[in-house]
């Protein structure tokens, strides 16, 4: 069985236009949506809280001055001299000014003699790694020690300037770290070589292996922050951007079916004014103006306009034609038993009306003398003289041979014998019928009236006929009248 295809509307195509506009939008929002993540796990990197601000800030001051005093001329001097006293001394005379802080100087090769005291095991650490790589360190507890390096002006290691602060604040600190979300979990690690140590923790801890970490570096210290979401946070946020996408696509619908609908009706309308044009053309009726509101309807309009008018004046031609006799261009009997049941239609309303029978005088002497020809000729020229002598609103037909009639319509019998009379008169009295053939045009009459009281439509024209048997009696070339009695 074969299938059957569904075909095109406009709906469908708005349909489709809608969900493909939706679409777009989804894309759109989700590219925004990713672009905005992205940006904000950046952001949740670079831009630090204020804890991280702080301690880098403390790292940083730590790191300063520890790098002056490893190059104050003094440390220098005790370093070379190897004076474990005069090094004592200078420790001592900085500790007076930084009470907060312990420092520490180290000879090279005497990493276990300790200036003024004894190294913590993180210190410890921090020395023996600044050794190997020969570079300024830092160590971590719940205290932060920073090391540097002394040389001399030979670029040769002397030994190390250690110094350690401890940072009491910073439990209050990783406390007061805002977390991105409710179920978010954080926690605080510490880098020792290889190896990372988890020193505080905040927040859900049952998320931490369902999620990848955001980390935070703590700059100058072995610190970072490590920061995990769950999928609800991520859900979270990205509802308004699905509410953004689904009131888009609401309002690309409406939008969308506002135009189709819009669009829908104009066509409708302008197919309707092509199908009240074809019903016109049926009626041979055209109206004066076929308005159509689509610019793509226009041409099509046109063109069906041209087709109409040619139609309709052939179909007018073809009916004038149809209603009307060949031979003598008045018309014929058809035509006249139309404006006939028109017209007694109207009695009942009072109104009167008239009719003529004319018959041609000695028509079938002149076929048999002349020849067809010539009595074709004799009928084309009387009803000539008719339509030249009578009123435009007189109906003139031809009923068949030589036998014509006339309707006077809204015209009483009187007025009618005064009508009769005046186109007798003015009825030319010789007709050529051929080359070099001329006859005597007389015609016999007779007339009638329509009456209230005929029961048939043919009651005046029987009349009219009984009026017209009369006149041929009584001679030819007269008139005679028979009224409604």
């Amino acid at each position: 069985m074969k299938k059957t295809m569904k075909r095109p509307s406009l709906t469908r195509y708005g349909v489709m236009l809608t969900a493909f506009l939706s679409a777009l939008a989804a894309l759109a929002v989700l590219s925004v949506f990713l672009t905005r993540e992205r940006d904000e796990m950046d952001t949740s990197v670079l831009q630090k809280p204020a804890m991280a601000t702080q301690i880098e800030y403390l790292a940083e001051t730590m790191r300063q001055s520890v790098e002056a005093i490893a190059s104050h001329p003094q440390t220098l001097a005790c370093f070379e001299a190897g004076n474990s006293e005069a090094c004592r001394t200078q420790a001592v005379n900085l500790y007076a000014l930084n009470r907060e802080a312990t420092l520490y100087f180290v000879q090279e090769g005497q990493s276990a003699d300790l200036l003024p005291g004894f190294l913590s095991g993180g210190t410890r650490r921090l020395v023996e790694r600044a050794a190997r790589q020969n570079s300024a360190a830092s160590a971590a507890t719940f205290s932060l020690a920073v090391s540097q390096p002394v040389l001399n002006p030979a670029n040769q290691r002397l030994g190390f300037v250690v110094l350690e602060q401890g940072v009491p604040q910073l439990q209050t600190l990783f406390d007061t770290l805002p977390l991105p979300a409710a179920g978010a979990y954080a926690e605080l690690l510490q880098s020792q070589g290889s190896e990372s140590s988890v020193l505080m923790r905040r927040g859900n801890q049952a998320i931490k292996n369902s999620a990848p970490a955001s980390m935070i570096t703590l700059a100058g210290t072995p610190w970072k922050i490590a920061v995990w979401q769950n999928g609800t946070a991520s859900f979270q946020a990205a509802l308004p951007y699905l509410l953004a996408w689904i009131l888009l696509s609401l309002v690309i619908a409406v939008f969308v079916m506002a135009i189709i609908m819009t669009l829908r009706n104009k066509v409708i309308d302008n197919l309707k004014i092509m199908a009240t044009l074809i019903n016109d053309m049926r009626q041979n009726k055209l109206r004066p103006d076929y308005p159509i509101n689509l610019v793509e309807f226009e041409s099509p309009m046109k063109t069906m306009l041209k087709i109409a008018h040619v139609q309709v004046g052939r179909q007018k031609e073809a009916t004038t034609q149809a209603k009307l006799d060949h031979l003598s261009k008045v018309n014929n009997r058809r035509s006249f038993e139309e404006k006939q049941a028109e017209l007694f239609k109207t009695l009942k309303d009072g109104w009167t009306h008239s009719l003529l029978i004319l018959d041609i005088d000695n028509f079938k002497q002149i076929n048999d003398t002349f020849g067809h020809e010539a009595g074709d000729q004799m009928i084309v020229a009387f009803g000539r003289a008719l339509r030249e002598n009578l009123r435009s609103s007189d109906f003139i037909a031809r009923l068949g041979g030589d036998e014509f009639c006339v309707l006077f319509p809204y015209t009483p019998l009187e007025r009618a014998q005064e009508l009769c009379d005046r186109l007798r008169g003015n009825m030319p009295e010789m007709v050529e019928l051929i080359p070099g053939v001329s006859h005597k045009l007389a015609w016999s009459g007779g007339l009638s009236e329509y009456s209230k009281s005929d029961s048939q439509e043919n009651a005046a024209l029987s009349r009219a006929d009984a009026a017209l048997l009369e006149a041929k009696r009584s001679g030819r070339n007269n008139t005679r009248i028979k009224a409604a009695a």
